[in-house]
């Protein structure tokens, strides 16, 4: 008989994927210029460490040759989660460290050194800038990772078994 669906690894794993985005985030929102945008996918890349360490739990859970297609599914699912909290993450951040961000007009903080053709909002581009690279960001490396990874991670790269016991549960 097949165990019900267990959360919570996707959780955790989405949850640290997320708290790791977000340590770039906040240096980047302590003097949000544009020339520093790269801390934001600094965060994108220690996002992606995240969901390779989720892969690798996942796969030495079910002795070292988990189902590809099991794989592929729990990296997007862990993905999807740390992408739903780093959004949450990121949101609070920006309420925190940029004083006016939810109250009318300009905010206190906006971003500073942008290109003319940045998008006009009321932090100059800093919002977007930071949500963009916690949706698109998060989600292309999440996805890279859960893509190429099932298939070199697998032990025995002859023939997809039926799953034993131990390694249905997802």
């Amino acid at each position: 008989m097949n165990k019900p669906f267990n959360p919570k690894p996707y959780l955790i794993y989405g949850l640290l994927g997320a708290v790791v985005y977000c340590i770039p985030v906040t240096v980047f929102l302590s003097n949000p210029d544009f020339s520093q945008g790269w801390l934001l996918y600094l965060g994108n890349l220690l996002f992606l460490f995240a969901i390779v360490a989720f892969l690798y739990a996942f796969n030495r859970k079910r002795s070292e040759n988990a189902a590809t297609l099991a794989m592929l599914t729990a990296g997007h699912i862990a993905t999807l989660i740390g992408i739903v909290i780093s959004c949450l993450l990121a949101f609070i951040l920006l309420v925190i460290m940029v004083p006016g961000y939810l109250g009318p007009g300009e905010a206190e903080k906006v971003l500073t050194g942008e290109p003319a053709n940045t998008t006009d909002d009321k932090t100059r581009g800093l919002s977007f800038m930071v949500f963009a690279t916690a949706i698109i960001g998060n989600l292309s490396t999440g996805s890279f990772v859960s893509i190429v990874f099932p298939f070199a991670m697998k032990a025995d790269q002859t023939r997809e078994k039926v799953p034993r016991r131990k390694q249905a549960e997802l």
